[in-house]
């Protein structure tokens, strides 16, 4: 009986670890001063659905921490392959004087997001690109009732780029505007802008090319926007 327990012991802690998240370091160098930089790059997690902003649940460990890190010298920050990008001279310039402004400010994981977007806009990538690091930063935030503004201004940003990047039609799959059009919408909602929430709810609704669950789960949040609940929980 003891011998049976062990096993099935065993056998729960070994489909635990399967379903862990895991990661591999990865060591690069600051684009713009050469530092070393480490990147723990996620290898496996497992994921039980999302949150109504499109975080990911589950198993996932630190893999929104992680994504984006920050040079310990001039906090250049990003994504790893930000880190493997080659800057000319002029644009190493241009970004190492954009980035004094953060020597006197305490960098933690959302706030390397935000210097991330802004270096993205200062060398004009996509406002899709834009946006993501502002809504990761988000993510970071959804349990720190402390940091809310900050928070508010990270969703703020993400929406204003998502609406810039459908006027400049980044995506060119067509069944993706109406997620993307939910998810403006939902932005609006967090930050207590709910006219505009129902707004982008609605042309999420009613778009031809949108996916099944668009609908169901639009519908059910567009009902929080008509209640005035900006719920950032969820």
């Amino acid at each position: 009986m003891r011998k049976l327990i062990l096993i099935s012991i065993m056998i729960l802690i070994g489909q635990n670890l399967a379903n862990a998240h895991t990661c591999e370091n990865e060591n690069v160098k600051c684009p713009i001063d050469g530092k070393k930089v480490s990147f723990c790059v996620t290898m496996s997690m497992t994921t039980f659905g999302s949150f109504k902003d499109f975080q990911k649940q589950g198993a996932i460990g630190d893999h929104y921490e992680e994504l984006i890190n920050t040079c310990p010298k001039c906090h250049f920050s990003g994504y790893i392959e930000d880190f493997k990008t080659k800057f000319t001279e002029e644009e190493k310039i241009k970004i190492k004087e954009f980035l004094t402004k953060f020597d006197t400010i305490k960098i933690d994981d959302a706030r390397q997001c935000l210097i991330a977007a802004e270096i993205k806009e200062l060398i004009d990538k996509t406002k899709k690109e834009i946006a993501f690091c502002y809504i990761t930063g988000s993510y970071l935030l959804r349990e720190n009732d402390k940091e809310t503004e900050f928070r508010k201004e990270l969703q703020i940003k993400a929406k204003d780029n998502l609406i810039l990047a459908l006027q400049k039609n980044e995506y060119s799959d067509k069944t993706v505007i109406a997620n993307i059009n939910y998810l403006i919408a939902e932005m609006c909602r967090r930050t207590g802008n709910f006219d505009d929430a129902v707004k982008y709810y609605d042309l999420a609704i009613s778009d031809p090319n949108k996916k099944d669950w668009v609908e169901s789960v639009a519908k059910e949040q567009k009902e929080l926007a008509l209640k005035k609940d900006e719920n950032n929980k969820i």
